[in-house]
């Protein structure tokens, strides 16, 4: 029975202790839980009946957890990442893994230098069958060398009551960003998984419909030896879609929110192009197979109740009980190339033009403290004209 803490209780982390509380975590035991918001703590902890502090130094020193899970703001990821491994505890990360690839990569630092210790990242996306079977499709090479790739993400819808429940929503100094750094970044990491990191990326954010100060609407360009692809994202479209496209020269396969069809063709695109004795191609070697695969009722019903991130808690404790680091559905490094990806899109953004990924994380860090200087200027301004 391995020994959880959870650093944060709010509205995810609150429901990954709940989740360990129940049983649904196995061979799992929740030993306390930790929020500086001492009303949020205590009403917690009276109605679960569990341990509780205020100081997280004082939680792992007292109770020395088999793991921790942080569930905190983005901007204390990386400082509470290197207490747990300062101390030797595996640790899971709520996404993103921090607001900067810079400061990421001093947590990735401490992490070579541990290599027995389990860095994990909440990636939930990734216990999705459907993108795990587009992976394996990719990586055996059955559609081919990719050539196009359409990722359309706007079913997150957020209305203004959402960014109002809480001030450090949406905003560069609460939160480090907008709808990218908050749900696109599951996307975003699906995207590098499957196909890789780009080598350019050239992205327009916009915000749109909402009083935040940060992007709600985003359209990126990536680019790859062979291919482009285009990732369109946004919190503010009524009906949204969620719809992945990846076309091989054998192949295409279509992924959207809990359907999955792939298409295998007789013979791959250039073949079809080079026996062609018609202006559209020779009917015959036109011909593919079409597969389909589901997300799986009992998946969803499972998400339903408990959500689909209590499979990465499952996996966490069993890596943690196993050691078997390979067996880990993602760790810190997954976490950074998406983060990657994420700071290059701003950065391209910021700059109306095409960038080199990665961008230069010093530059990066420069532009964002620019960006929340405007933001606590626009803010102080607003309050002395009211």
């Amino acid at each position: 029975m391995k020994r959880l803490a959870v650093i944060g209780i709010g509205r995810m982390g609150g429901r990954h202790a709940r989740n360990i509380l129940k049983g649904v975590v196995k061979h799992a035991m929740l030993v306390a839980v930790c929020d500086t918001d001492k009303s949020v703590l205590d009403a917690f902890c009276v109605k679960y009946k569990v341990k509780g502090y205020t100081d997280r130094i004082e939680m792992l020193d007292n109770e020395k957890p088999d793991g921790v899970i942080i569930a905190t703001p983005h901007y204390s990821h990386i400082e509470i990442a290197k207490d747990c491994a300062n101390r030797d505890m595996d640790f899971l990360i709520e996404k993103p893994v921090s607001v900067t690839v810079k400061e990421a990569e001093s947590l990735r630092e401490i992490l070579v230098k541990k290599p027995d210790l389990i860095g994990a990242m909440m990636l939930n996306q990734r216990t999705n069958r459907m993108y795990a079977k587009a992976k394996q499709l990719i990586d055996e090479g059955k559609i081919g060398p990719v050539k196009r790739v359409n990722f359309i993400v706007t079913d997150w819808y957020r209305s203004q009551y959402y960014y109002n429940m809480g001030g450090w929503r949406a905003s560069w100094s609460g939160e480090g960003g907008g709808t990218l750094i908050n749900q696109c970044v599951h996307q975003l990491d699906i995207w590098q998984w499957l196909l890789g990191m780009p080598s350019q990326i050239y992205a327009v954010c916009k915000t749109v419909g909402r009083d935040i100060t940060t992007e709600n609407d985003v359209t990126a360009i990536m680019s790859y030896e062979g291919f482009e692809g285009v990732f369109t994202a946004s919190t503010h479209e009524l009906p949204g879609t969620n719809r992945l496209e990846i076309a091989g020269e054998n192949g295409k396969i279509v992924i959207d929110k809990h359907k999955m069809i792939y298409y295998l063709n007789k013979y791959p695109e250039p073949t079809v192009n080079a026996r062609a004795k018609r202006d559209y191609g020779n009917r015959e070697d036109k011909k593919r197979k079409k597969y389909t695969y589901s997300y799986g009722l009992f998946r969803l019903i499972y998400d339903g109740i408990n959500g689909q991130q209590a499979r990465v808690l499952n996996n966490f404790v069993e890596v943690i009980a196993t050691r078997d680091k390979s067996r880990l559905i993602a760790d810190v490094n997954d976490g950074i190339n998406g983060l990657t990806i994420i700071n290059a899109i701003n950065m391209s953004a910021w700059k109306g033009a095409q960038v080199k990924v990665p961008v230069d994380t010093q530059e990066y860090v420069k532009a964002l403290n620019k960006k929340i200087a405007e933001e606590k200027s626009a803010i102080k301004k607003e309050n002395t004209n009211a």
